[in-house]
């Protein structure tokens, strides 16, 4: 690869922008700086980019010499330029066609559906609006169900999906929920993430929900954005007497309630853009400083560090550990870990149960929270007993890591050598996953 001469990163950004003046929804930068530089070589090498040899480059120096290139590609092929919209739309496609690379698309979503759930009920609270869990009603499978007397009764019928679960059978299901809520509801909301967005195709869903006449909402977790995308219109075939039928199965306290004292949600709304999907495009790009300004406004402690003491990953049939991460604060002694390692299993064994029976025990002061995969279980240590959220997240890690590191996991069950683990890559997984 040779040296190319470039113009700064935000006069390309710029030129880039010119084409179409539109907030995206997935900062290419954000994909970049999740990504591992040897991938980010991997990927210049394979698209034949040219960058300097000699200088030690940072993941904002790669980004700029991937746009510039794939702009100039763009610039310089009919064919290219017909099929895509806009350079930006270009650059973002040829990026994620790497697989290593399109797979931090995950960050653009939430571990936990729980946490995409609050993070939209705390901003409906703020707006005045009473939010009812309706999780266990079975009509319509409905997520959520708002209300506000405005003085007139005025509702609401919400699914909300995370971008893990939305496919395109997922999708076929909510289109119809959305549809048969509007009976029962005076507008209908469907909440999602960027990645949901990915999934489905903003064109599709942008095009989808005005059909509809739902409420879009996109929730970037990333940088504590919400996004309303589509504005919905009142019911044609609304129900009053149905509406009724439903509201008196709801729960008798709902999980959100306006308050007059303080604002819940930490989560911003640009009402200058939202509610007009032509504002909207599925690619971001940011210059350094614009990059920077927006890291600082979303720096927050994480929401488990202060529980969390340590987390084992244990073989599910042999019960030998195969990674331990501990609390850099509070340790663990590793004589009370292995002692509780022992009582789980006596303890599920005297119970009768199977290997993934157990799922939470309170053990010498220590909340222990258990997820089950196919090949390995995880017990993670708390100081308190684990949320709703942390526990889908620690399902999502399970899961995660029986998916991209199942062959670790099968060499680890033939060998037992946990050299085999990239412990600097896989402990920052355990913390960004688990927010600890």
């Amino acid at each position: 690869m040779t040296e190319e001469k470039l113009e700064p990163l935000d006069e390309i950004i710029q030129k880039i922008k010119d084409y179409e003046e539109k907030h995206g929804l997935i900062c290419l930068n954000c994909l970049l700086v999740k990504s591992r530089f040897d991938e980010i070589r991997n990927f210049i090498q394979q698209n034949k980019i040219n960058i300097p040899k000699e200088e030690d480059l940072s993941k904002f120096e790669y980004l700029k010499y991937i746009s510039s290139h794939f702009y100039k590609e763009f610039e310089t092929n009919p064919e290219i330029k017909n099929q895509y919209a806009s350079p930006l739309k270009h650059i973002g496609i040829k990026i994620l066609e790497d697989e290593k690379l399109k797979h931090y698309l995950t960050r653009f979503d939430f571990f936990a559906k729980q946490d995409l759930i609050d993070a939209f009920s705390d901003w409906c609270a703020d707006l005045g609006i009473t939010i009812y869990d309706t999780s266990k009603i079975d009509k319509y499978s409905l997520d959520l169900y708002l209300i506000r007397r405005t003085p007139l009764l005025r509702t609401e019928a919400v699914v909300v999906r995370t971008g893990d679960e939305f496919n395109e059978e997922n999708y076929k299901d909510t289109f119809y929920i959305l549809n048969e809520a509007s009976k029962m509801a005076t507008w209908t909301v469907l909440v999602t993430t960027p990645l949901g967005v990915y999934n489905i195709g903003l064109d599709r869903l942008i095009s989808d929900m005005e059909k509809l006449d739902t409420w879009l909402y996109v929730i970037d977790p990333l940088h504590s954005d919400i996004w309303g995308i589509t504005k919905g219109g009142k019911s044609k075939n609304y129900d009053s007497d149905e509406r009724d039928k439903y509201i008196e199965q709801l729960p008798k306290e709902p999980i959100r309630a306006p308050s007059k004292v303080v604002k819940i949600s930490n989560y911003k709304f640009d009402d200058g853009i939202s509610y007009n999907a032509k504002n909207f495009g599925l690619f971001e790009l940011y210059s350094k400083d614009q990059m920077e300004e927006r890291e600082e406004e979303h720096r927050e402690n994480p929401k488990y560090r202060e529980i969390f003491r340590n987390l084992m990953v244990i073989d599910k049939d042999n019960g030998l550990p195969m990674i331990s991460y501990s609390s850099e604060e509070q340790p663990l002694d590793k004589v009370l870990i292995s002692g509780f390692l022992t009582a789980m299993d006596n303890f599920v064994s005297e119970l009768g149960g199977g290997s993934d029976t157990m799922k939470d025990i309170n053990y010498k002061g220590l909340y222990v929270q258990a997820s089950y995969g196919e090949y390995i279980k995880i017990a993670l240590f708390l100081s308190e007993s684990a949320d709703k959220s942390l526990i889908e997240r620690l399902n999502y890690l399970t899961n995660y890591l029986e998916t991209h590191y199942g062959d670790e996991i099968k060499e680890f069950r033939e060998s037992g050598s946990t050299t085999i683990f990239d412990i600097k890559k896989i402990n920052p997984l355990f913390r960004e996953i688990l927010d600890i």
